[in-house]
């Protein structure tokens, strides 16, 4: 059996459209901030119900916006779902019927505020295995975003993660290289 993830990242649940926002800077801001809408809530637990009644498992780390919303942190997620916390984690996916094991490595941002590099405090690769790397950074200081978490591409490479699923920058790219 082949295995198959999903990568988003930044999906800003209830954020108002940007021209919305202009006109009415009270609109929206949820996952932006201090999360305040059950409804928002209720549809994400709805959300990651579905996926998990489809057999999916769910990786969450949080980044700036995240780190702030009180009412995603009290979410009773099914176990299907591991959101990491302010400590590295690397979680092992069981093999079934696939040759190579997987391995998620994550780690959560404890405040929005995160100015240091975090790809250090990761656990090591596991030999062996397909390992990913869950991150929210502005890589290689990209410009036009606050430096949160900032790292190189070579600092990612230095971990031997065959992928890197990163966030915080709204712009999908890809990097090739030693790690994806």
């Amino acid at each position: 059996m082949a295995f198959r993830f999903v990568h988003t990242a930044d999906v800003h649940l209830d954020s108002p459209l940007r021209s919305l926002a202009l006109r009415n800077p009270e609109l929206g801001e949820l996952y932006d901030g201090d999360q305040t809408s059950m409804k928002t809530a209720r549809f994400l637990s709805e959300q990651i119900r579905r996926l998990d009644q489809a057999g999916v498992r769910v990786f969450i780390i949080r980044g700036n916006h995240d780190a702030l919303s009180k009412i995603t942190r009290e979410l009773a997620y099914p176990e299907s779902v591991k959101v990491y916390g302010g400590r590295p984690e690397a979680i092992s996916l069981e093999s079934g019927d696939r040759a190579t094991p997987v391995v998620i490595h994550g780690l959560s941002f404890a405040q929005a505020q995160c100015p240091e590099s975090l790809v250090g405090k990761y656990k090591p690769r596991v030999e062996g295995a397909v390992n990913i790397g869950l991150l929210h950074t502005s890589l290689a200081g990209t410009r036009g975003h606050d430096p949160y978490a900032p790292c190189n591409v070579s600092d990612l490479e230095a971990t031997e993660f065959d992928y890197w699923a990163l966030g915080h920058i709204h712009k999908r790219s890809i990097s090739t290289g030693r790690c994806t």
